[in-house]
């Protein structure tokens, strides 16, 4: 089960919750009822995204999602452990671990949260550019709160923004892989069935990010 109460603390309350995670102190619970909070989420998420293809596409999204999610954090953390332990935190790995997993947490429900807008969009007939820009706002959105956790739980010292700075590069670069391996989420119009995994080279994340803004521009010009 997880607790209600601690998801709570995790998105009103997230300096609580990264000072007990930085004191060691129940974070086995606090691990566990992130990373289940996390694998439910993103799943749903997921699944959302999958539903503008629908059918077996919507089980193939909310599958990737938590996967490349929880993998990126599973390569990352041990980044953030010695990051911080160069930059003066040498806390144990396990209160490093929990810390990570909030901040995975706290992202994962803010995506949560803005799945109805996603919904909505995918309900009202918007085409394939525009969803992909809203699931990438939505995403991007959410790493911001994702990332609060980790700025509040390194508290105040020296090498506070380097070690910030470094990890959401090293994060960022191993979650934008982890995404392109596992596409499509979506699946190209082009495509009469969206395939599990996609082998053709179309460039990478950022490319498709501008291709998008240019479509929508180049439609919504007069």
């Amino acid at each position: 089960m997880i607790d209600a109460a601690l998801l709570s603390r995790i998105l009103r309350s997230p300096a609580d919750v990264a000072r007990a995670c930085r004191a060691d102190r129940d974070v086995a619970a606090i691990a566990r009822n992130a990373l289940v909070t996390i694998v439910v989420s993103a799943a749903l998420f997921g699944a959302t995204v999958g539903s503008w293809r629908g059918g077996r596409q919507i089980l193939f999204s909310a599958m990737k999602m938590p996967v490349g999610l929880v993998g990126t954090l599973a390569l990352s953390i041990p980044a953030f452990y010695a990051l911080a332990a160069v930059f003066g935190r040498p806390w144990p790995l396990r209160a490093v671990l929990s810390l990570a997993l909030v901040g995975g947490a706290r992202f994962s429900l803010s995506l949560l949260a803005m799945t109805p807008l996603l919904w909505l969009t995918i309900d009202f007939g918007a085409p394939y550019h525009a969803v992909k820009l809203v699931a990438v706002i939505a995403y991007a959105l959410a790493g911001v709160s994702g990332l609060e956790v980790l700025v509040r739980g390194l508290g105040d010292g020296e090498g506070k923004r380097v070690t910030i700075t470094l990890f959401v590069a090293i994060f960022t670069l191993l979650g934008a892989q982890n995404a392109w391996i596992l596409r499509p989420y979506l699946g190209r119009p082009s495509d009469p069935e969206p395939p599990l995994f996609t082998r053709e080279r179309e460039g990478g994340v950022i490319v498709q990010v501008v291709k998008s803004l240019r479509e929508i521009g180049s439609k919504a010009a007069p």
